[in-house]
């Protein structure tokens, strides 16, 4: 149950500023009509702001050719992509730990060591598992469901120019996305935007199978202990998700 003062501070954005509603909206990614409080113009600029402070946690990579690769491959699944309300940003991150996340409002990020441990069709799959994420608004829906709602708001009304926060309140907002991002999605999450990776590669001229071979590729090297613990505590499951896919991905190759 959401507590009063968050329920008011809720009424009072509504009221005052006009960017924040309860809408119910169909969903073409999970196929149903899901009820939404975060726009889409307030998830860009909680996203936006989130990720102006990403330099300050990771080392961004600049490889012109890898960033080419990365974005060529991202974009072609964005295009296929259920959501089309967003533009996709792929960016690079220096580091050998294989893992990969996404931010509100259409950023993904994904480690130089995760591309360098994958081929082309696992890496499409990575990053259409990331963007269905976003098309199923999982972040979105983890955000509504948190009680840092004054936090994360007062991030995007900074982001909008419509009010003056403190910088230490926006700060607490960026660490609280952040927790959230590090949080584990939950089962059905990880199933669905699995789904959707397999829906996206395939429309893109990817394999789809790519999903099963980048699972197993990195669960054996989970096994060897090779820097993969964070990828597996928010991607959980894997010996079941490689089970729904291998039941899946023969449906959407029949029904094209």
């Amino acid at each position: 149950m959401v507590c009063k003062k968050i329920f008011h501070f809720i009424i009072f954005y509504i009221l005052i500023f006009g960017n924040f509603g309860c809408v119910t909206l169909y969903n073409p990614a999970t196929e149903k009509n899901e009820i939404i409080f975060i726009d889409t113009a307030t998830e860009k600029s909680i996203g936006e702001a989130a990720a102006k402070d990403i330099p300050k946690r990771y080392k961004i990579l600049h490889d012109y050719q890898l960033e080419s690769r990365i974005n060529n491959i991202g974009k072609r699944i964005g295009r296929v992509s259920d959501r089309q309300d967003i533009e996709y940003k792929f960016i690079i991150l220096d580091s050998e730990e294989l893992n990969a996340f996404t931010l509100p409002g259409g950023f993904i990020y994904i480690n130089k060591g995760l591309i360098a441990a994958l081929n082309e069709d696992e890496i499409a799959y990575v990053l259409a598992h990331e963007v269905g994420h976003l098309c199923a608004r999982h972040i979105v829906k983890k955000l509504q469901a948190n009680m840092a709602y004054q936090l994360i708001l007062a991030i995007s009304l900074s982001a909008l120019n419509r009010s003056k926060i403190e910088p230490t309140t926006i700060k607490e907002g960026i660490d609280a996305i952040y927790n959230l991002v590090e949080l584990k999605y939950s089962r059905s999450d990880e199933y669905e935007a699995d789904r959707l990776a397999a829906k996206y590669t395939y429309k893109a001229g990817y394999n789809p199978y790519a999903s099963i071979s980048c699972l197993k590729k990195l669960q054996k090297s989970q096994k060897n202990n090779l820097k993969l613990l964070r990828y597996f505590r928010t991607h959980p499951y894997v010996d079941e998700r490689i089970e729904v896919l291998m039941k899946f991905i023969p449906k959407i190759v029949e029904n094209k």
